[in-house]
């Protein structure tokens, strides 16, 4: 029997593939199945109600910038970037975007510093917690486990709000031009 989950490794998602055979697998797999769906169960009892919009796996769609002058751009991670959030009942969630566009190492096993430079460039992602205030339209991520080592515990706040089936995030940030203001628009994956 073939199994295939999602397993969050620091903060890279990866597919984990394992084939079972024996029946004292099989028993100690379908007891561990058991148990998964109490415990869902449980967390989806005790879910607080602002977190239920939330749950579930969202796609990029897109991520733009404004700029003080108006101009707009790609925010973060160029005109093509890629994405996964999750957030499950238990008020833990999961995001990664990158860059498609990055070039691949020459040698996968021993990558130059400027390819190891220009991977970390276009990659960003963690996994930790979240909590929403319906009332200020906001969701604040808290990274326990981030690509970027500098915002382990600081909370990352956004305004959201909802169209459909997206997921719509805004923001903005000061910088050397002024104010900007981004938006990302993520899709629940159904």
């Amino acid at each position: 029997m073939k199994r295939l989950g999602f397993v969050c490794i620091f903060t890279s998602c990866v597919a984990a593939a394992a084939l079972i055979g024996t029946p004292q697998i099989d028993a100690q797999a379908t007891s561990g199945k058991a148990k998964r769906a109490v415990r869902a169960r449980t967390a989806a009892a005790k879910m607080l109600p602002e977190l239920k919009p939330f749950i579930g796996t969202w796609k990029l769609v897109s991520s733009m910038e404004t700029l003080a002058d108006g101009t707009v751009r790609p925010y973060g991670f160029g005109p093509n970037a890629v994405g996964y959030l999750m957030y499950d009942a238990t008020a833990h969630m999961c995001a990664q975007v990158v860059n498609p566009d990055r070039p691949r190492w020459r040698n996968p096993e021993k990558p130059t510093p400027e390819e190891v430079k220009t991977a970390f460039d276009g990659f960003g992602g963690y996994c930790g917690t979240y909590s929403v205030d319906e009332k200020a339209s906001t969701a604040t991520h808290l990274p326990e486990v981030p690509f970027d080592p500098n915002i382990v515990g600081q909370p990352k706040p956004r305004t959201y709000r909802f169209d459909g089936d997206r997921l719509i995030y805004s923001g903005s940030e000061s910088g050397e031009q002024g104010e900007t203001r981004w938006e990302m628009v993520w899709e629940r994956v159904r």
